[in-house]
C-alpha cells in the first residue's frame, strides 16, 4: 500500500484492523525470550536510588482506568466498522480493465494494490494530471472515477470492489478474532495474577537484618529477595556494591544457609539472620514491604 497521509481516524482504522495481530504476535516475541535468569542479578540492585519514583496506590488506580479505557473492546469494535463502513469519504478511484486498483478517500488516505497509489501522490489533487499520468502509464484500459457528494459510494463499497470480499463477512471475522484475542488477554491475565499470588505469599524461611532493620528474606526454593534497604545502609557504612552482588543474583541451588554466609561476611556483627519453618515463616510480600525503604 501507498500512503499520502494518515489521518487520526485512519489511524484508528488501522488499529481496529490489527490489534488482534499485534497481541498474537507479542505474545509470540515473549515465547523466543530466554527465562533463564540463573547468574543474573536482580533489578534493586542495578537501579540507583535516585533513579526510583514512588506513586501512590491512588495513582497507580488511575493509570489503570487509564489502560482499561484505552482498550477496544470487540463490542465497540463492531460498532466503529459498521459506522465507518456507512460513512462516504472515498474521492476517487483507478481502476485498471474494470478492477479498482487504488483509492483515496478526502482526508488525503490513499489505499493501493500496485504503482496506481503512486500516480495518485504525483498529482496532488490534479485530477486532469492524474488522468493523464493513468493513460500514459495504463493506456485505455485504465481510467480515474471521481466520486462527489452523495453519489459517492460507502467505504463498505468500496472495500468490496477492492478486495472483493463481503464487507459484513469481514467485520464478523474480526470480531470474532478480536473477541479470541480479549478471551486470551484475559486468561493470561489470571495466570499472571495467580503467579503473583503464589509468589508473594511464599514462606520466608530465613530473614535478613541488619542493626534490627529487616532487609530480604529468602525462600525454600532459595530464591532470595533482598530490598533496596539494605544497598543504603551499606553505603551508609561504606560497604562497596560488589561485596553485596552475590546476594542480589539468582541462584536456586544455593541454600538459605548459604546465602546466610555470604550476608553475614558482608555485615559483619551487624548482622542477624532469623530462621522459620515454612508453616510459621511470614510471606515474601510481609517481607519486601518490610525491605523498602
Amino acid at each position: 500500500m501507498y500512503f499520502n497521509s494518515v489521518s487520526p481516524k485512519g489511524a484508528y482504522n488501522s488499529m481496529l484492523s490489527t490489534g488482534a495481530e499485534s497481541l498474537s504476535s507479542k505474545k509470540a516475541h515473549a515465547t523466543e525470550q530466554s527465562t533463564d535468569l540463573v547468574g543474573k542479578t536482580n533489578l534493586m540492585f542495578q537501579i540507583e536510588n535516585k533513579a526510583i519514583n514512588k506513586i501512590s496506590t491512588e495513582a497507580l488506580n488511575d493509570i489503570k482506568q487509564i489502560l482499561e479505557r484505552s482498550q477496544v473492546l470487540p463490542d465497540v469494535a463492531q460498532s466503529a466498522y459498521l459506522k465507518h463502513g456507512q460513512t462516504q469519504e472515498v474521492v476517487l478511484g483507478i481502476t485498471i480493465n474494470g478492477e479498482l486498483k487504488a483509492y483515496q478517500n478526502q482526508q488525503g488516505y490513499i489505499t493501493s494494490k500496485n504503482e496506481a497509489g503512486e500516480l495518485i501522490k504525483q498529482a496532488n489533487g490534479d485530477v486532469k494530471q492524474l488522468q493523464r499520468l493513468v493513460q500514459q502509464k495504463y493506456g485505455d484500459g485504465a481510467m480515474v472515477e471521481v466520486f462527489q457528494g452523495s453519489n459517492r459510494p460507502t467505504n463498505a463499497e468500496i472495500f468490496e470492489r477492492y478486495t472483493g470480499r463481503s464487507f459484513q463477512s469481514f467485520v464478523a471475522e474480526e470480531i470474532t478474532s478480536r473477541q479470541h484475542a480479549s478471551d486470551q488477554a484475559k486468561l493470561e491475565q489470571d495466570q499472571y495474577l495467580r503467579n503473583k499470588i503464589m509468589f508473594d505469599q511464599a514462606p520466608q524461611v530465613a530473614v535478613f537484618k541488619v542493626e534490627g532493620q529487616i532487609v530480604g528474606g529468602i525462600d525454600e526454593n532459595g530464591f532470595a529477595d533482598m530490598g533496596r534497604k539494605l544497598l543504603d545502609i551499606a553505603q551508609q557504612k561504606g560497604i562497596d556494591n560488589a561485596e553485596l552482588e552475590p546476594l542480589f543474583m539468582i541462584d536456586p541451588k544455593r541454600s538459605p544457609s548459604q546465602v546466610a554466609e555470604l550476608f553475614t561476611q558482608a555485615f559483619g556483627a551487624d548482622a542477624e539472620v532469623e530462621y522459620f519453618t515454612p508453616s510459621n515463616a511470614p510471606t515474601r510480600a510481609q517481607i519486601r514491604q518490610q525491605s523498602e525503604l
